[in-house]
């Protein structure tokens, strides 16, 4: 029942007590006539031609036709006539049997913090619809990474994961549609293969095909934000999750009335069981690492040893740890994530201690700029007898220029400023303005790729022939022209349907 109906109760309660009672009703006051009545047949015209009318439209027509009454008494005669409509009853949602579906999805909330301020988190919802229990993920954003480590925090939760789970479009489970079907994403292929569990993609527009978890959401907003605060996305967490333990999971189940502890308890042997180990859900990148020791990443900066300076480091981001590796892969620096965004450099393991922040040695820049070639040595070599005790510093710019720039350009960029003895990072970054074309992180990595392969593969250019070349070779005689080889003749060519074909065709 609505508040407004109990406060209409309690307060036409509170008149008839103040009122003198009579067991003789006082008859009706007959109603008094209204402005409206002359109009009730054009009222009753205007909703029949069109039922979505406003009262504001049908005042503005009675005005024109003569009306000198208020919008009020028009409002009121329209609530009183307008057709009711009809009741369209809920649709009826698909039951599974115990561990055979799931369903998962995203909403994003704004929050205040008290300590952090304003923030909006991702929140991921996982719910097995057959004894409703659900699972809840606070993440700053709601990419593959993050989607895959939401599934691992309830399969860990729930010792099993669903045969099945239903998501809406996102990308990160569909990348797109062929008509009706539906083109999932590889990497969460690989992901639900692993766990052995089936992705369904839901109908667009249709949220009524996952409607436990969108009910989900609604009960996270108004039973566990309602009347909490929260210190930072931290303290939300460990709220949620004893939210989750004493509140969520108590509830009896809607239909059945029943425990969702117990309904779980029949359904945790239907659950598939998880593998030995996780999948790794980690992001994986690819960074330059700075002339002075750091790699950047989501808006920070983290110590790498100077050893690695202007080289393509592969990392892994986790949620709440990198890992930067070199070349061959081997580790060479770890460092818990710091808040996004905040443009701090990280190094709380003194990877570059306070009195030796100068970078790199200048041993190691030269043998930076003898891998890159001859023409990298040369300028080096150049470079240092110019500047003197500044070619340090003009060497580190210079090689960062190999973020944005090929190696080959780099290289020719410096054998043109040796040329003309302009030994300085201002002079090459100009060259490679004029000449070159910037190219991404991700082609260096592909051009890299394709050197390591070139060697083994013994990879050389094929040259297209020019289809010219065809036309000017020997043509043989038509079956018509040509007379008849004598057998006997050893010096007769032979000829052949399969050569007089080609040729017939090669002179069309």
């Amino acid at each position: 029942m609505s508040r407004n109906t109990v406060r209409k109760l309690l307060t036409e309660h509170g008149w008839a007590r103040q009122a003198q009672h009579t067991a003789i009703e006082q008859p009706a006051r007959a109603p008094r006539p209204s402005k409206v009545d002359p109009f009730r047949s054009k009222v009753a015209d205007l909703l029949e031609r069109y039922p979505e009318i406003t009262a504001q439209r049908i005042f503005e027509e009675l005005r024109q036709a003569g009306f000198d009454g208020g919008y009020t008494a028009v409002k009121k005669h329209v609530r009183a006539v307008r057709p009711m409509p009809a009741p369209s009853p809920s649709l009826p949602a698909e039951v599974h049997g115990p561990g055979e579906m799931a369903e998962s999805d995203w909403s994003p909330f704004t929050i205040d913090f008290t300590m952090s301020g304003r923030e909006t988190i991702q929140l991921f919802s996982y719910v097995l619809t057959y004894s409703t229990r659900k699972s809840y993920g606070v993440f700053a954003r709601c990419d593959l990474h993050a989607l895959m480590d939401g599934h691992l925090a309830a399969f860990a939760r729930f010792e099993g994961a669903a045969q099945a789970c239903k998501y809406d479009g996102q990308k990160a489970v569909v990348l797109a549609w062929e008509g009706r079907q539906p083109i999932y994403n590889p990497r969460f292929l690989a992901f639900a293969t692993h766990y052995e569990f089936r992705p369904v993609a839901c109908r667009p527009g249709h949220p009524n095909d996952k409607p436990r978890v969108e009910r989900g959401f609604w009960e996270f907003e108004r039973s566990f934000l309602n009347g909490r605060r929260f210190r930072d996305v931290e303290d939300l967490r460990h709220q949620l999750a004893e939210w989750e333990r004493t509140t969520c999971d108590a509830r009896p189940h809607k239909k059945t009335r029943r425990p969702k502890l117990e309904m779980f308890a029949e359904e945790r042997p239907f659950l598939r069981p998880l593998p030995l180990h996780p999948y790794d859900s980690a992001r994986v990148l690819y960074r330059v690492c700075s002339a002075d020791g750091f790699v950047a990443v989501d808006g920070n900066r983290y110590a790498v040893p100077y050893d690695h300076i202007t080289e393509i480091l592969p990392a892994r981001v986790t949620q709440h740890e990198l890992f930067v590796y070199a070349a061959d892969l081997r580790l060479v620096a770890r460092h818990e994530l710091a808040p996004r965004g905040r443009g701090v450099d990280v190094d709380p393991q003194l990877i570059h201690p306070p009195w030796n922040r100068r970078g790199a040695d200048l041993a190691q820049v030269e043998q930076t700029f003898a891998d890159m070639g001859v023409d990298g040595a040369r300028f080096f070599a150049g470079l240092a007898a110019a500047q003197g005790r500044f070619a340090g510093y003009h060497a580190r710019q210079v090689l960062l220029l190999r973020e944005r720039y090929t190696t080959a350009d780099l290289c020719a960029a410096l054998a043109h400023a040796r040329s003309f003895g302009a030994f300085e990072h201002h002079a090459i970054e100009r060259i490679l303005a004029a000449r070159a074309a910037p190219r991404r992180l991700a082609e260096y990595v592909a051009e890299e790729a394709a050197r390591k392969l070139e060697e083994p593969l013994d990879a050389g250019d094929t040259c297209l022939r020019d289809l010219d070349e065809y036309d000017r070779l020997p043509i043989a005689q038509t079956a018509q022209e040509a007379p008849c080889p004598d057998a006997s003749d050893p010096q007769a060519p032979a000829t052949s349907p399969t050569d007089s074909g080609s040729t017939s065709t090669s002179s069309g």
